[in-house]
């Protein structure tokens, strides 16, 4: 597979507790970077940062991405602990109801 350099890169993984999400991580990682994991479950988080904490600097935020209070906390809380951040795989998939858009109070 192919392996880009990323050492000294910062990556936000949304929804980066399971599925596309970890995998991004793990291949991140694997490349050379810092990755901070986002996601709405804290016990899916805590799981994933141990496993992905082997290969890596890994820090965790639970967000909620449609509160901008939640994302602007985890996003201070990324350069608290990374000092920057280079990339950003917004891969979060939707939780709770799937209502039609113009049906959903904003």
């Amino acid at each position: 597979m192919n392996q880009i350099d990323l050492k000294g890169r910062v990556a936000i993984i949304t929804g980066g507790a399971r599925g596309i999400g970890y995998a991004a991580a793990e291949r991140m990682l694997a490349s050379g970077a810092e990755v901070a994991l986002w996601d709405i479950d804290a016990t899916r988080l805590a799981e994933a940062a141990a496993e992905l904490g082997k290969a890596g600097k890994v820090s965790t935020q639970t967000v909620e991405l449609t509160d901008e209070a939640s994302v602007i906390a985890a996003t201070d809380a990324v350069l608290a602990a990374h000092g920057k951040i280079d990339i950003l795989v917004n891969n979060a998939g939707i939780t709770g109801g799937n209502g039609k858009l113009w049906e959903l109070e904003t």
